[in-house]
């Protein structure tokens, strides 16, 4: 085999490797140990720091975006649709890598009806222990009601894909009561 051959056959090896450790992440097909997310502080748009503590007991969608984010732009409608459909199910959160000011205008120009915290920049290492391997947004996180991981979605959060994540997530949560 000549050179060429065998340097594009490992590229389409490690391709095939990386393509299937991300679709594996991305839809994660059982929950898995109990995160930290819980312990996380977080500044609310309005007051100080707090734990997420508060919404254990029920699943929970962890969002993280910012306002000048094209793609976050385009799926908040969709979170703002479901966190309707699943009131008293599951809840939604939004953690904004941005500052005060933008993060509560982009909130009321697109009337965000789920809770917003601030991360800012320092928001990127949260992200990564989730499991983001690329530090960007937005990155989406369905755990179920005991804190465990249901599954991530990187980039765009496609509609059914997060229905699905959040169906797995109540299931377990049920399962568990």
């Amino acid at each position: 085999m000549n050179p060429v051959s065998a340097m594009l056959g490992k590229s389409a090896a490690c391709f095939a490797i990386a393509l299937a450790c991300t679709t594996t992440s991305a839809l994660a097909a059982a929950p898995s140990a109990p995160s930290t997310i819980y312990q996380t502080q977080l500044q609310p748009l309005d007051g100080k720091l707090e734990s997420l503590e508060r919404y254990r007991g029920r699943p929970l969608v962890v969002n993280f975006w910012a306002p000048w984010c094209g793609p976050c732009r385009t799926e908040v409608p969709a979170f703002i649709a479901l966190q309707n459909a699943y009131r008293g199910k599951a809840q939604f959160v939004g953690v904004a890598l941005d500052e005060a000011p933008a993060v509560r205008a982009f909130a009321h120009d697109y009337g965000m009806n789920y809770p917003l915290y601030l991360a800012g920049m320092g928001g990127i290492a949260t992200m990564l222990r989730e499991g983001d391997t690329r530090g960007a947004v937005p990155f989406t996180v369905v755990y179920d009601g005991n804190g465990r991981k249901v599954g991530t979605i990187t980039g765009l959060a496609d509609p059914s894909k997060l229905e699905a994540l959040l169906a797995a997530a109540i299931a377990a949560t049920s399962s568990d009561h």
